[in-house]
């Protein structure tokens, strides 16, 4: 309800309305968070799915924020073009940390 009731996002301290595909990866990835907590002792293999789903998810949100941002039309091109900047160097700052988590869900599900 959070982000129904609220349905902006900060970046530079510049509030930025989200779009409609932004706040379904947000709400999916509630989803399966939740899904994780309750069913995570089951399977390993729904397990793994679930983790790989929170990670494509978490990956999906930073990039769909570059569109949110050019279809705002509260924002002068200046901020555009300054904000489309910054989220695309918070996307590829975090590809490294995506990476690792990718790599330790695998080697976690071959593991045990």
């Amino acid at each position: 309800m959070y982000f129904i009731k609220n349905p902006h996002f900060t970046l530079n301290k510049i509030k930025i309305k989200r779009s409609k595909f932004l706040l379904a990866s947000e709400l999916s990835m509630g989803g399966i968070f939740f899904f994780y907590t309750l069913f995570s002792g089951y399977s390993k293999t729904f397990r793994f799915l679930l983790e790989l789903g929170m990670l494509t998810m978490c990956f999906l949100e930073l990039w769909l924020r570059i569109p949110a941002i050019k279809e705002d039309s509260n924002l002068s091109p200046e901020i555009k073009a300054m904000l489309i900047k910054k989220a695309k160097r918070d996307f590829y700052s975090v590809l490294p940390v995506f990476f690792m988590m990718l790599c330790m869900c695998v080697f976690v599900y071959f593991h045990n």
